[in-house]
Order: C-alpha cells, then structure tokens, then sequence
C-alpha cells in the first residue's frame, strides 16, 4: 500500500471496479512509510544497449515462472524478519521497496539473502512520469538497478528474484503518473531493458516480474493495467483487514475469499498464472481478530494451491489501525503455526 492514500480515492477506485458497497473498502488501511530509496540525481547511459520495437511475446510456460521448492513461500515486510526467532522460521521471501535510482542491495537485502530469503522488490516511480520512463528517461538508472538484482540473487544461489515496476499503480497516490495505457508502456519498456541485458528467467537470468494490484482491482478493473502474458510471471493483490481500525473506511469484517477470489479468478483466466498476496494484514484492535484472521489466511492458501507466496504486512501504527503481530502473542503464534504449515514450505534458495 502507498503512502498517503485518501480514502475517498479508494472508494471511487472501488467503485469504478464494480466492486458491491459493503466491500469497497475492505482494503483500505492507513499510510505506512515504504522503505523506498531515492532516487540518484543523474542518469548513466546505456553503454550501447540497443531496445528495438517487438510485437507482444506468446504466454510464458507459467509452470517454470515460481521456481521453487516445498510449495508456498512464507513471507513478509522487512519489520517482520525482526520477528523470525518468535516465529521459529527463516522467510522465505521478504518483502522490500525501492524507487528508480535507489541502489540495490541494501545491507538489509544482503542479510536477508544470505539467510535464504528471496525478495520481491518494488520499482517504484519517485514522480517521473510514465511517459518519460517509457521513452528512456531512466533507463541507465533502471537497468543497473536490474543488473545488480540478477547479480545479487546468483551470488546468493536463489532460483528466483522478483521485480514489481509500480505496485498499486491505480492508487489515489500513483494515478497522477500516467494513464493505465501509459503504465502498461511503462511496464514493456522496463521489462524490455531486463530482456535485452539477458537478466529475465527464460534467458538464464534470474528475474521474475509480478504484477501487484489492489485486491478489489481485481474484480473487474483490473484489464487495464493488464501488460499481458508475455510480460508478467505472477499476479499479485495487496489486501487487509481493517474493520476496526475506527474511520469508517470498512462495514463489515472481510473473508480472505472476498480479498483474494478475485485475483484468483483473474490468474485463472489468463492461463493459470501462479498468484501472490504480497501484502495481508488484520488490525489488532479486537483482542481475537487478528489471530482470527491469520488462521483463516492460512486455511485459504492451504485450499488454493495456486497461491504461490503470502507476505504479512508487520507494521501500521496509526490510531486503532496496526497490524504489527509482535506484543500480541495470540497473533504470533497463529503466525508462526502457519508459516510452520506444511503448504508454506516453499523456497527460492537453490543450494549452488
């Protein structure tokens, strides 16, 4: 979720999407400050890489694109790896955000990946619109920060390492980028800088790109951020529980089905595509619910096996609206009984 998000953009979003009045706004939850890093003051060339123009590529063989092993991979933000020795359990993935010209990695990242840990990285725009990106404004930048992601997970032996280009980019705090036409551009001229370097998982590299939408995108707005299947490996939703986080942006309690049947309707009809929840979350305002709805999160992934990765989202301490689990036992040990699940066993680690 981005920062700074207004409600009532969430609700028109919602709205647009066709999305029914009682879950317009089950998603919404307040602003959290995304570790993003800012963007360098100027730009390198290419060094002779040459982008040319190509018609869409057919459908990835979508059984390759989650190259892991022992099922789902069991995740979280960076908050929540602090809280790996309560869980009894190493990450499997982590959960980071970057903004063009940010350098990648990260002492963070390097932990992690030496741990084991595979990462999904955002790219975000740090204002730079679509139409810029897409016309080459930013490649030097872009593509080593591509470079140095592909390098870092072959130094770390992880099978796969995947890339988000704007997450949420139909939030309120995203919209101004660009129209949806002009992300899905976007999109193809990032994604075509990783092909012509080598860098993508069908050339040997290790990237793997995944597109995150807002859960109740899905549900019927989602196609015109589509970049097709040539360009996405996984689809991804971001979704929470936040009935009682007391400004009256949710009315009623939401089931992980109404959060996430959707992005898996969506992955179903575009090829069976492997599906991520890369952010979840319940407020912890009432003593149970959280712990509640962590167990029904597990339930839900246990019952579809093409979820492929679910990433809590360990932070929000705005009001009634926190979704930390550490201070609250209850919650951390539903945490750590479902990443102890035998369907979160998943790992990127390739042991070479």
């Amino acid at each position: 979720m981005v920062a700074g998000a207004a409600v009532a953009g969430l609700l028109s979003l919602a709205a647009g999407c066709g999305v029914a009045a009682s879950q317009q706004v089950i998603n919404a939850r307040p602003a959290a400050a995304h570790e993003a890093i800012q963007p360098a003051a100027g730009e390198g060339n290419l060094g002779g890489l040459r982008l040319t123009s190509r018609p869409r590529k057919p459908g990835k063989p979508h059984g390759k694109s989650v190259p892991t092993a022992g099922n789902a991979l069991f995740g979280g933000n960076g908050l929540l790896v602090r809280e790996q020795g309560a869980l009894g359990r190493t990450l499997a993935m982590v959960r980071v955000y970057y903004h063009i010209g940010g350098t990648f990695p990260q002492v963070s990242d390097r932990r992690n990946m030496a741990q084991g840990s595979t990462e999904l990285i955002s790219l975000d725009s740090a204002g730079t619109s679509y139409a810029s990106i897409a016309a080459g404004s930013k490649d030097g930048s872009i593509l080593a920060f591509l470079r140095s992601v592909n390098q870092a997970a072959l130094q770390y032996h992880l099978g796969a390492i995947y890339i988000s280009f704007e997450h949420e980019p139909e939030s309120p705090e995203h919209v101004s980028l660009g129209s949806p036409a002009e992300f899905v551009r976007a999109w193809d001229h990032v994604h075509q800088l990783a092909i012509a370097a080598h860098l993508d998982w069908n050339q040997g590299g290790r990237l793997h790109w995944v597109l995150i939408l807002i859960h109740n995108t899905y549900a019927g707005g989602a196609g015109p951020y589509w970049p097709g299947p040539g360009e996405v490996d996984v689809v991804a939703a971001d979704g929470y529980n936040s009935y009682n986080c007391g400004n009256g942006w949710q009315n009623q309690i939401p089931t992980p089905a109404e959060l996430f049947n959707p992005l898996l309707s969506f992955a179903a009809a575009h090829g069976g595509m492997p599906a991520f929840i890369s952010e979840w979350g319940s407020d912890s305002a009432t003593a149970n619910a959280q712990p509640r709805f962590i167990q029904q999160i597990e339930a839900f992934v246990t019952s579809n096996r093409d979820i492929a990765a679910a990433m809590y989202w360990d932070d929000g301490t705005s009001g009634n609206c926190g979704y930390r689990v550490d201070g609250h036992p209850a919650s951390l040990a539903a945490l750590a009984a479902m990443g102890h699940a035998s369907v979160m066993q998943g790992s990127a680690r390739t042991g070479s």
